[in-house]
């Protein structure tokens, strides 16, 4: 045999070998993506984790909602008892009394409430800020909202929702779910509680991705998707970074003088602001841009144009961040002033600021009639009493701060209020 009809057969086994391989790892790829989720092989915590690097298959979640390109919680959960205390996990700073509050039931649907939504005739949605992260479920905006009009209140809320979902739980609520399903909105008033900090931001790019997965089909295994983001899962673990650092028991991290962050006013017990370290992804926004920007518009549209085709009074309450609300109140001398927070706090409030006012045009544009809590709060001589120093979320105080406000701006036996003028950044 010549040298080239060998060299020729070695290549042949060669590629048939690399073939081989390659269609190994695609079969492995896709039983890893879609039977692995089902098996016992990780913690539950580890399963979470998984879900959120896109290793696993979503669908194989039974919490996961086509419809809703994302999570609800286990339907029929009872009460159970937490913490305000998002400083723990974020820079592993330990409290021995952290805010204890108490999380109702959740329902048929997923979401923390003890009626459905045909049995309501408002109905609110967001995220962490609506359903009382901070407060506990009976001093949440809905339930003081109710306590305060006699209104009966429906929350279709939960962590991780962004503007995308609320539009999608309208919808769902109004239009597809059928008539006679006790699922259906029946109701005449709908609060969309939007929180600056991840609603258009975050929380937008997580729905834009799974949008993108739902896509991808099979495709997604030619390209070995799942194998590649395993073994991002896996060195990020090994770091102790991304979100994976979340497994860890005690994480510790540089705080980059993010905390301790004394005000000049009082605070809840006392304490210095432990500001979270989400902040810093607004030091510069340029995340944010035309494709962003058009798709808040369309989805502002698409909730107008779905309240009025039902005849809903459709309302939103934009909710600054602390570091929005309470910039004005810090005490920079005590903080290190070669500290990173020392020097970008200031960039980080003007752009959480700038997209606050656009969010806020927007809405003017599409005609949505919006309560703009950021100059009422800046306003407020008792501010740093409505967020918690220790976690993001609004202190009870803050929530019947929001609630005073929008039983003003739109009394409920009243015709739809004028918009407000949003404050310029």
């Amino acid at each position: 045999m010549t040298f080239p009809h060998r060299l020729s057969r070695r290549l042949l086994g060669v590629a048939c070998f690399a073939i081989v391989l390659y269609l190994a790892l695609v079969a492995l790829d896709a039983g890893f993506y879609r039977l692995v989720p089902r098996t016992d092989l990780f913690s539950t915590k580890h399963k979470e984790l998984l879900y959120s690097y896109g290793v696993f298959d979503p669908d194989t979640n039974p919490r996961y909602r086509p419809w809703l390109h994302g999570y609800v919680n286990q339907p029929g959960l009872p009460p159970r008892p937490g913490t305000a205390d998002d400083a723990y996990r974020a820079y592993g700073m330990y409290l021995p009394d952290p805010p204890a509050l108490t999380v109702s039931g959740t329902d048929a649907l997923g979401w923390w409430n003890s009626r459905m939504p045909r049995d309501a005739s408002v109905l609110f949605i967001g995220d962490s800020f609506c359903y009382g992260a901070g407060s506990g479920s009976a001093a949440s905006i809905p339930a003081l909202y109710e306590k305060a009009t006699g209104r009966p209140v429906y929350a279709a809320c939960k962590n991780g929702y962004g503007l995308p979902q609320y539009r999608d739980i309208l919808r769902r609520l109004t239009e597809e779910v059928p008539a006679s399903s006790p699922e259906r909105f029946h109701g005449d008033t709908v609060f969309v509680l939007l929180y600056i900090g991840n609603d258009v931001s975050a929380d937008l790019f997580v729905y834009r991705s799974r949008v993108a997965e739902d896509d991808l089909g099979l495709s997604r295994h030619f390209k070995l998707l799942t194998l590649r983001r395993l073994v991002r899962f896996l060195r990020d673990a090994n770091r102790g970074s991304g979100q994976a650092w979340a497994a860890g028991p005690k994480p510790t991290v540089d705080t980059h003088g993010y905390y301790p962050v004394p005000l000049t006013v009082p605070t809840q017990r006392g304490l210095p602001f432990a500001f979270h370290p989400f902040y810093r992804t607004f030091a510069d926004t340029a995340w944010f841009g035309p494709r962003e920007e058009k798709q808040v518009a369309e989805v502002l549209a698409q909730l107008k144009q779905l309240a009025q085709k039902k005849h809903l009074k459709l309302y939103v309450v934009l909710i600054p961040t602390a570091l929005q609300a309470l910039y004005p109140r810090i005490d920079f001398t005590a903080v290190p002033s070669r500290s990173e927070f020392a020097a970008k706090a200031g960039d980080e409030t003007r752009n959480l600021n700038a997209l606050h006012g656009l969010v806020g045009l927007m809405l003017d544009q599409a005609g949505i009639q919006t309560l703009d809590m950021l100059r009422p709060f800046m306003d407020a001589p008792d501010v740093g009493l409505y967020y918690w120093p220790t976690d993001s979320h609004l202190t009870p105080d803050g929530n019947a701060a929001v609630v005073k406000a929008m039983c003003a701006a739109f009394p409920p036996s009243a015709p739809a209020a004028k918009t407000p003028n949003t404050p310029m950044p």
